[in-house]
């Protein structure tokens, strides 16, 4: 849970260096094809080429196509839905702006299912042209290949230089304290539980920009039940569901605020010999769908009957034709 989320204005930097066209090395396919390589005949180049004509035409599908569930994008774990809504709130801003992959695309075997992709890619944004060493890596999802990593070396220098820096001891701010006492760690003694946002700057030189890491804690009245940091998050209201497994400890959920999408991920942790780990696999909900359940009073999760270790969730998923969609789906507790 230590990913350590880079300021806005690294995101904002990293949005404008989308960059990427056809590279000269091979003519890609389609972009609107880009689901239809597979282990057989894959041309990673080819690849790269299919995701940068994506970001040019602005093909949602092809996008949703290239992207695996979970992508590690410039440093911070992100849901595909949410990821593509960021890119798409940068198109809209930067209209103008046009890429390219300049020279040869190097395709680096890391694993039988992972690739990584190492290229240039020019950016022309205002009049400004600029180069960035960037890379893709490839995970291999049934016979396809999807994106799962995106980023570049400027990035990583950043982030390495944050990691150097950081202020372990920043000052949090607001605190949303949540109501009632729960048994969380099986103990027999009930505890509160809060939860500490961010403290934000609050000037124009510094928008959506945090004094440290943009990251919420849920802290816990009794000292020994440890924090749960929750990265990419400068607000949000814990939920208690609960003893859902029956083992005697109860779990906590939250869906992360942030300044932009309406698209996040909805976590739910429970305690496991004193250490806080995801109850079931993080999912994607809209702000739809989170405003369809706070006014119904329905849970986002619930157990299925008969069945131990198996349980209902709501979540949301985008459709190429039919746009937001909400869904139920049965998954296995971790």
């Amino acid at each position: 849970m230590k990913n350590k989320l880079f300021p806005i204005v690294i995101m904002l930097m990293v949005l404008i260096a989308w960059s990427c066209g056809s590279p000269k090395t091979t003519e890609p396919a389609k972009s609107a094809n880009i689901e239809t390589m597979s282990e057989t005949a894959t041309d990673f180049a080819a690849l790269v080429g299919q995701w940068c004509d994506a970001h040019n035409t602005k093909d949602v599908g092809a996008l949703s196509n290239a992207y695996n569930q979970s992508v590690m994008f410039y440093g911070s774990p992100m849901d595909k839905n949410e990821c593509i809504e960021n890119k798409l709130a940068f198109f809209k801003k930067k209209p103008d702006f046009k890429q390219e992959v300049t020279g040869e695309v190097i395709v680096e075997n890391i694993s039988d299912t992972e690739v990584k992709c190492s290229f240039v890619k020019r950016v022309t944004v205002g009049g400004q042209t600029t180069d960035y060493p960037s890379y893709l890596h490839f995970r291999k999802v049934g016979d396809f290949w999807k994106i799962s990593v995106e980023s570049d070396l400027v990035t990583d220098e950043n982030l390495a230089k944050r990691a150097e820096t950081k202020n372990l001891t920043q000052e949090m701010g607001e605190r949303y304290d949540v109501s009632g006492t729960y048994d969380f760690n099986g103990d027999g003694k009930k505890e509160s539980c809060y939860l500490l946002e961010p403290k934000k700057y609050n000037d124009e030189d510094h928008f959506m920009e945090c004094e440290g890491e943009c990251n919420c804690l849920i802290m816990f009245s009794d000292s020994n039940i440890p924090p749960i940091e929750v990265e990419t998050c400068i607000g949000g209201k814990p939920k208690i569901y609960g003893d859902l497994d029956g083992n005697g400890t109860i779990e906590i959920g939250i869906w992360p605020w942030w300044w932009t999408s309406c698209w996040h991920t909805f976590y739910i942790y429970t305690l496991v010999n004193g250490e806080w780990e995801y109850f079931v696999d993080p999912f994607s909900v809209h702000c739809n769908l989170m405003e369809a359940l706070e006014e119904s009073g329905e849970p986002i999760i619930t157990p299925v009957k008969g069945q131990k270790d198996m349980f209902q969730i709501n979540y949301s998923y985008f459709d190429d034709e039919e746009g937001i969609m909400e869904g139920i789906k049965t998954v296995k507790k971790l």
